[in-house]
């Protein structure tokens, strides 16, 4: 795989920060789509550093999942414009596992996953496709309930997702769910397209914690070198932003490879018409 920059690249890094602030400025606005046009020059700023950011290439495969991770980079944005080339929020995978909990900016991730397991927190793929049918259930009968209205649905069918990739569930000491992923991969590429906690309690914010350190330690041991999730910046709430900087996400644009989008993947169904925490990660607000 090539890439046209490092993700090390200052000035690239300048420009991913400058936008996610900006960003962080629209979303947190009573108005945002006025906040946008009072500083005109702050959005020419964003539109150059959106330009500036580096780029990946992701060559998928005409499988099943490099169709869905193909069609999800390719759909277009609440601006109108492809996710590809507004900007993705990409985690770059360590080849070798326990990398990713390493360093300064983990402190938060091994102090949390500590928490967990103190408490009896562990997790488990989950491969029975029955058992995985189970949990999107259970999963459409706690949307309803969510504390954070923006993250309520009612009426959710996650049905359709069963046998698509990564299944992993984190549990409490009992056995009961508390966080669902569901991550999809293709060759080094990957899509965090469920991230969801069953309950708002502080075990369920450590177990966040927890399953996304398995997550991640699972798809590098396969060969998958960016984790990226379905939301451009400008879709995220700021307390999801916030979480993914935690955890190690960047900005990027991303191009795919002209040999593997073809008609085969321009013929992909429209996404269903789901809301975006559904559709895409959960990461909920740190509490």
């Amino acid at each position: 795989m090539s890439r046209r920059d490092t993700m090390s690249d200052g000035g690239s890094t300048e420009a991913a920060e400058r936008l996610s602030a900006f960003w962080e400025r629209v979303v947190g606005a009573e108005r945002p789509r006025l906040q946008v046009l009072r500083d005109p020059r702050a959005l020419v700023r964003a539109v150059r550093d959106v330009r500036a950011l580096p780029v990946l290439e992701a060559a998928l495969s005409g499988r099943p999942e490099g169709r869905l991770l193909a069609a999800d980079l390719s759909r277009r944005t609440a601006l109108g414009l492809r996710l590809s080339s507004t900007g993705v929020c990409v985690l770059e995978v360590p080849e070798v596992p326990a990398d990713y909990s390493l360093g300064r900016s983990r402190q938060t991730l091994r102090r949390k996953v500590r928490a967990a397991a103190k408490a009896g927190v562990g997790w488990r793929e989950v491969t029975d496709e029955d058992e995985q049918a189970a949990l999107a259930r259970r999963l459409d009968d706690h949307l309803p309930q969510k504390r954070d209205r923006r993250y309520r649905q009612v009426d959710s069918d996650h049905s359709h997702m069963v046998g698509s990739g990564l299944w992993a569930v984190a549990e409490d000491a009992e056995g009961t769910p508390l966080v669902l992923s569901v991550t999809p991969h293709d060759g080094r590429w990957a899509q965090l397209r469920l991230f969801i906690a069953l309950g708002d309690g502080p075990q369920h914010s450590d177990a966040r914690y927890l399953l996304t350190q398995a997550v991640v330690e699972t798809l590098s041991a396969r060969g998958v070198r960016h984790l990226f999730d379905g939301r451009s910046p400008h879709e995220l709430t700021n307390g999801l932003r916030h979480f993914q900087r935690m955890l190690g996400f960047t900005v990027v644009r991303v191009r795919l490879s002209r040999a593997e989008v073809s008609a085969e993947v321009r013929s992909l169904p429209a996404p269903r018409a789901e809301g975006p925490p559904a559709r895409h990660a959960d990461l909920e607000r740190v509490g």
